[in-house]
């Protein structure tokens, strides 16, 4: 029997909400969100410290804090903190949305300028206006739902702007909206939000849209005009950058006019830069000084309803001192990765909040470009249910995936609260390769560019 994807979507979403919910029983927290402060606390799926704004029950707002796994929260603080947005409007249509390291003007619903008030430097080219959606002819010569000419760049128009308004005014954040028709059947709505500065946290400017998609062989993009000169721009994929030429001097340039993107694209100059987070979309280009992220396509093969219907998508601005970094990869994790917020008793959150991690990777370079990516049980355990395995491994074991994220040789290590008979580097099917040293609960490490490395605790 064949499911059909309504069915196989409805499979997958009733298994997470029913590995999500045992998790929650497990850690004694139920995701009903309170408005009490005492009674929250923030669910951390990534392995560093992080300070974030969450919004509670009942329109409360707190800091949750911390680098464990339950972040403690806390009152928002406006004069303490400084967050407050302050939003201007000199004349119709123009609007001016400002916190402690930004200035954002949104003129006809794009953003025409972004001011970095700490490094005194402006992100928006002159004249230029970013996070403008542009449509495109999309007819390729064969396989209309995989391939994408770069003839079809020739075919560039705007979309029709309506007005723009406010749509949240808080103290910690403020997002305005506006309509945009992009055809008879089709339109959208861009939301632009600036979210409070905190110390110690980069500030990006979030963008959204919700679209209503009924095209036929049309190409959605939005568009970002920066101020930074560089011959190359990089994409983030799995476990890797791809940097691809921002120019067409030869036709093997031309032929990279779109590229395989995932958690952010960047483009630096030595000391400064700016990267577009990302979501859920997956195409990418860079042309000169123009950034532009690819949206939704509307190909009529194989499926003639592809993409057809309601599109709820997410990117954002983030301008960084410096090259591409660290910075940008945690915060494209962050982006991909948003705070969970939970509810507890009293005493549970306390418990979880005051604990440690029982496994820390600590990076021993500036860079800080070693990521833990995964933590598991081994696969072969013996009390793991192994049904069809072959091999037995004696006792329990815990399995750690490493990557180097910036493409440089990096140390590190390993630190863990567990009792760690031997550790071993392993291949990806946790076959071992290779003994390393651990001596009370350390374990140093040294990765290649770009390497992902698993690694096996034998407790």
């Amino acid at each position: 029997m064949f499911l059909t994807m309504p069915q196989l979507y409805s499979e997958v979403f009733a298994t997470g909400h029913k590995l999500l919910k045992e998790l929650y029983d497990l850690l004694g927290t139920s995701d009903v969100q309170s408005s009490s402060l005492e009674e929250s606390v923030a669910l951390n799926t990534l392995p560093w410290h992080r300070k974030e704004i969450v919004e509670l029950g009942n329109g409360q707002v707190g800091v949750a804090c911390g680098d464990g796994q339950m972040l403690a929260v806390r009152n928002f603080r406006v004069q303490e903190d400084k967050p407050a947005i302050t939003l201007e409007e000199p004349k119709s249509g123009t609007f001016v949305l400002e916190n402690d390291e930004l200035r954002v003007i949104v003129e006809g619903g794009c953003i025409t300028s972004l001011y970095d008030r700490i490094n005194e430097r402006e992100v928006i080219e002159k004249g230029g206006a970013a996070n403008k959606f542009v449509i495109f002819d999309d007819i390729p010569l064969y396989w209309q739902a995989w391939d994408v000419e770069v003839y079809h760049l020739g075919t560039r128009r705007g979309l029709t702007y309506g007005k723009t308004e406010v749509y949240e005014q808080k103290p910690h954040k403020v997002t305005l909206v506006t309509d945009i028709k992009i055809s008879e059947k089709s339109s959208l709505k861009s939301y632009i939000s600036l979210s409070a500065s905190l110390k110690g946290r980069p500030v990006q400017v979030d963008c959204s849209a919700e679209v209503e998609w009924h095209e036929n062989s049309k190409f959605l993009k939005v568009e970002f005009p920066v101020d930074i000169v560089s011959t190359e721009a990089s994409y983030e994929t799995a476990y890797a950058i791809t940097k691809r030429p921002t120019h067409y001097n030869t036709s093997w340039d031309m032929a990279k006019f779109e590229v395989c993107c995932h958690k952010f694209a960047d483009l630096s100059e030595h000391n400064y830069g700016v990267s577009i987070l990302n979501d859920s979309k997956y195409g990418f280009a860079t042309a000169g000084k123009l950034m532009r992220l690819s949206l939704l396509r509307s190909p009529k093969a194989p499926d003639a309803h592809a993409d057809m219907g309601h599109h709820s998508i997410s990117w954002a601005i983030f301008p960084h001192k410096g090259s591409l970094g660290s910075t940008t990869v945690k915060a494209a994790w962050a982006f991909n990765s948003p705070l969970k917020m939970l509810t507890a008793p009293k005493a549970t959150v306390a418990a979880h909040t005051t604990s440690s991690r029982p496994i820390k990777l600590i990076n021993d370079d500036e860079s800080e470009s070693l990521v833990l990516d995964a933590v598991k049980r081994g696969h072969d355990d013996e009390d793991i249910n192994r049904e069809g395995c072959l091999r037995v491994n004696k006792g329990q074991s815990v399995i750690l995936r490493v990557y180097e994220s910036l493409g440089g040789h990096s140390r590190g290590t390993i630190k863990t609260t567990f009792s760690v008979k031997r550790a071993a580097k392993t291949n990806i099917l946790e076959d071992e390769l290779e003994d390393i040293p651990c001596e009370g609960g350390s374990i140093p490490i040294k990765l290649r560019p770009f390497e992902v490395a698993t690694y096996k605790l034998q407790l």
